[in-house]
């Protein structure tokens, strides 16, 4: 039987192709056929065996003939494993022992690889890792906050919000949401919480909460807004958000894997002027399904407590979503849908009935003053563009400082 195998000619520098077979007879000969000529036989005692290939596992034959090296390589595996049983003890033991060491020499190569592997996709694992437990993480941090922080915060962002031009001081507007508020105040736990609620000229159909308590209304929402009992509705949801440190929880989450992982470790001092520092936009949080489902919840309950009816939010939600027009903010940020009125429906019909005592206020009143501040609020940006002024300047006029 035949083997293939690559013959090294040394006379024509050239390499070829060509069958090599093993003669056991007397001392043993290796029979060289190319196919073209007579086959040449290397007597045993003249050959010598190496180990060849680029990973080792072929063997080389070779010999000196009219005094020039031949070599011969054979790279077939099975080929080798037959000539290792028909060759002399000492060739065929050597190819067995290289045979092994190849084994061994595969196995630490798969198992460097895999290590090796592994490490340059550690990484990645343990960042899939960290944003399928961000949850986790999250909810372990704000536990290590405690709600003093949320106080700070709470009076770092009010303390911005009296200074914004918008801010309405007084009116049937701040009256209501003021008096609506205050009727949750009694009924809130025990937190650190300085619950403070104001009203903000802008046409936005919007609410939002910032932690600590701070609860901002839109001239835009109380304008939309059908009822006061629509209002309570969304003062009861937005309170429940400040109570769950939701608003918190979105803050941190924004911040960053890193800087949650570090206050995950250690609380830093100054923590409450990163949180507030980062903030960019407060009336643009938008939080979880549960979170929603969770403030929803909370809110029924509140209204009970505070003996207000509680069909507002849901009424207040099914009105916005029948708008035809721009998305208000308010769904935007607060996604309502079929399943979540369903929902709210049923969390009502839990708990119904109650006793229920109205507030006393005017709400046609309450529209009016948010309706004729917005009306004033579109007259002035349209009085400013007319005279093509940057507000710097429309202001300084004005407060007739301009100089003619």
């Amino acid at each position: 039987m035949g083997y293939p195998a690559v013959l090294h000619d040394p006379v024509s520098g050239a390499t070829r192709r060509v069958t090599v077979t093993w003669d056991s007879a007397l001392q043993g000969a290796l029979r060289v056929d190319d196919g073209n000529s007579t086959p040449h036989d290397v007597a045993a005692a003249d050959l010598s065996l190496s180990r060849g290939g680029w990973s080792g596992d072929a063997i080389n034959f070779s010999w000196q003939h009219q005094g020039k090296m031949w070599a011969i390589t054979v790279d077939d595996q099975q080929a080798i494993a037959q000539l290792a049983k028909e060759l002399p003890p000492n060739f065929s033991g050597q190819i067995i022992a290289w045979q092994k060491q190849s084994k061994r020499s595969e196995h630490w190569t798969t198992a460097a690889l895999s290590f090796f592997g592994l490490l340059a996709l550690l990484p990645v694992l343990l960042l899939i890792v960290l944003f399928m437990m961000r949850d986790r993480i999250l909810d372990a941090v704000i536990a290590k906050l405690p709600t003093s922080i949320d106080a700070q915060i709470g009076d770092l962002l009010h303390a911005q919000i009296l200074q914004s031009k918008e801010l309405v001081k007084e009116g049937p507007a701040v009256e209501a949401v003021r008096a609506v508020g205050q009727r949750f105040i009694a009924h809130l736990p025990k937190q650190d919480f300085n619950f403070r609620f104001e009203v903000v000229n802008d046409k936005s159909v919007n609410a939002f909460a910032a932690p600590g308590g701070v609860i901002v209304v839109h001239t835009g929402l109380l304008a939309k807004a059908a009822s006061v009992d629509q209002l309570a509705g969304v003062l009861g949801h937005e309170v429940t958000h400040v109570t769950r440190r939701h608003s918190l929880r979105q803050i941190v989450y924004d911040l960053g894997l890193t800087t949650t992982l570090q206050w995950l470790l250690g609380v830093p001092d100054g923590v409450a002027d990163t949180i507030a520092g980062a903030v960019a936009d407060l009336s643009g949080l938008e939080f979880s399904r549960e979170q929603e489902a969770e403030a929803d919840r909370g809110g029924v309950e509140l209204l009970q407590k505070a003996q207000l009816p509680a069909t507002g939010l849901k009424s207040f939600f099914e009105e916005l979503a029948r708008d035809k027009g721009q998305v208000p903010t308010f769904l935007s940020t607060h996604p309502a849908d079929a399943q979540r009125s369903a929902t709210l429906q049923r969390l009502i019909a839990e708990r119904e009935p109650w006793e229920i005592e109205p507030l006393v206020i005017d709400w046609e009143a309450v529209r009016r003053d948010a309706g004729e501040r917005m009306k004033k609020q579109q007259g002035c940006e349209a009085e400013k563009e007319r005279m093509g002024l940057l507000p710097f300047e429309f202001a300084l006029l004005r407060s007739g400082q301009t100089e003619h």
